[in-house]
C-alpha cells in the first residue's frame, strides 16, 4: 500500500505500457510506410505503362504508311549487317535529340535522355514486329538476317514517331477544344492580356454538349482522319498484295490489332483528357471504338472500289481481305481525327 501511496506502483507500471505502445506505433508506422511504398510503385508502373502506350500511339500515327510499303520489306530482306547497324545508330542519335525536345514520357530529366532514346528504339522494334507478323510479312522459315532487316528498317520511322508523341498531339488535350494539362493552369491564371480571369472565384466553364452532338462530331472526325491517312495507302499495290497473303488467323490478328491500336490512341495514351466522359449510346470506349472501326471499314471498302483494286463482282472473301487490310491505316487515321477535331 505504501508503494501505491507513494506513486511507485504507478510509476513501475508505466515502462511496460510505454514499451508496448511504442512497439504498436512502430508496427503501424512500418505498415503505413509499406502501403505508401506499394502505392507509389503501382502509380509509377501505371505511368510507365501509359508512357509506353503513348509512344506506341505516336509510332503508329507517324509511320503506318511506311509499314505498308513493299520497298521497305524488300530492302529489309537484302540489307547487310553493317547497314542495319548504321540505321540503328542514326535512329538512336535522332531519338536522343528528340528525347530532350519532346519525348513520350511525362517527366524525364535530361540525364535520362539516353534511356528514353533506347526505349523509343525498343518501341519501334515491338511495333514493327507486331504489325509485320499480323500482315504475314515475317515467317520463321525466313533467314534470321532477313527477319532482322525487315524489323530494323522500320525501326527508324517508328521510333521517331514514338519520340515525338507529345508533339503530335498535346498531352491531356480535350476533344472539345480545351488545351492540354500544361496550358490549363496558365489559362486559369491569366487572360488574353495577361490579366487574371478569376474574379470573385468565378471561372468560365465550357458549354456542355449533348451526347448526340459529340457522336456526330466524332463520326465526322473519324471519317476525315480515315480519308486523310487511308487514301495515302489505298492507291498502292500493297493492299491487294497483302490481302492475297493473309490466312484466316492473320485476318483476325489484323482486326484485333487495329482495334487495340485505335483504342489505345484515343483512350489510353493520355492524349485526350476527356476520354469516355460524355454520356450517350456511342460514347463508351468500347462502343466508340467499334463504331469508328465500322466507319473506317466502310471508307476502306469505298476506296478499294474507287481505286480499282476490286469490283462488286469479285469474290466476297477477296473484298473482305482488302477491306480489313486497308482498314488498319484508315482506322488509325480515324483515331487521329477524333483527337484533333
Amino acid at each position: 500500500m505504501d508503494e501505491w501511496a507513494n506513486g511507485r506502483g504507478w510509476r513501475s507500471g508505466w515502462p511496460s505500457s510505454g514499451c508496448q505502445s511504442a512497439r504498436e506505433s512502430g508496427y503501424l508506422a512500418h505498415v503505413l510506410r509499406s502501403y505508401l511504398h506499394s502505392v507509389r510503385e503501382a502509380v509509377g508502373m501505371r505511368e510507365e505503362l501509359v508512357d509506353l502506350v503513348r509512344a506506341l500511339s505516336g509510332a503508329f500515327l507517324f509511320a503506318i504508311p511506311l509499314l505498308f510499303t513493299m520497298e521497305m520489306w524488300w530492302l529489309g530482306t537484302y540489307i547487310s549487317t553493317w547497314r542495319m547497324l548504321a540505321l540503328l545508330a542514326i535512329a538512336f542519335l535522332a531519338n536522343l535529340g528528340l528525347a530532350r525536345a519532346a519525348g513520350f514520357k511525362r517527366k524525364d530529366p535530361d540525364s535520362r535522355s539516353v534511356d528514353q532514346a533506347l526505349d523509343a528504339l525498343a518501341v519501334g522494334v515491338v511495333a514493327s514486329l507486331v504489325v509485320l507478323l499480323a500482315l504475314n510479312q515475317l515467317s520463321l522459315d525466313e533467314p534470321l538476317g532477313s527477319i532482322l532487316g525487315k524489323i530494323v528498317i522500320q525501326v527508324v520511322p517508328l521510333s521517331l514517331g514514338a519520340s515525338v508523341a507529345n508533339v503530335i498531339f498535346v498531352r491531356g488535350a480535350s476533344r472539345t477544344g480545351d488545351e492540354g494539362e500544361e496550358g490549363k493552369e496558365e489559362d486559369r491564371r491569366s487572360g488574353p492580356d495577361g490579366d487574371t480571369t478569376e474574379t470573385g472565384g468565378e471561372v468560365n466553364q465550357p458549354k456542355k454538349e449533348s451526347a448526340w452532338t459529340v457522336t456526330v462530331r466524332d463520326v465526322g472526325a473519324t471519317a476525315t482522319g480515315a480519308v486523310f491517312l487511308g487514301f495515302s495507302v489505298a492507291p498502292t499495290d500493297e493492299i491487294p498484295m497483302l490481302a492475297g497473303g493473309l490466312s484466316t488467323v492473320h485476318l483476325l490478328a489484323v482486326v484485333a490489332l487495329t482495334l487495340a491500336i485505335t483504342y489505345a490512341i484515343v483512350f489510353v495514351s493520355g492524349f485526350d483528357s476527356e476520354r469516355g466522359a460524355a454520356a450517350g449510346p456511342f460514347q463508351s470506349p468500347a462502343n466508340e471504338t467499334a463504331l469508328a472501326y465500322a466507319i473506317s471499314l466502310l471508307i476502306s471498302f469505298g476506296a478499294i472500289l474507287l481505286f480499282g483494286h476490286a469490283t462488286l463482282s469479285d469474290p466476297l472473301g477477296m473484298l473482305l481481305m482488302q477491306t480489313v487490310v486497308l482498314g488498319m491505316p484508315t482506322a488509325i487515321g480515324g483515331a487521329a481525327g477524333r483527337l484533333v477535331i
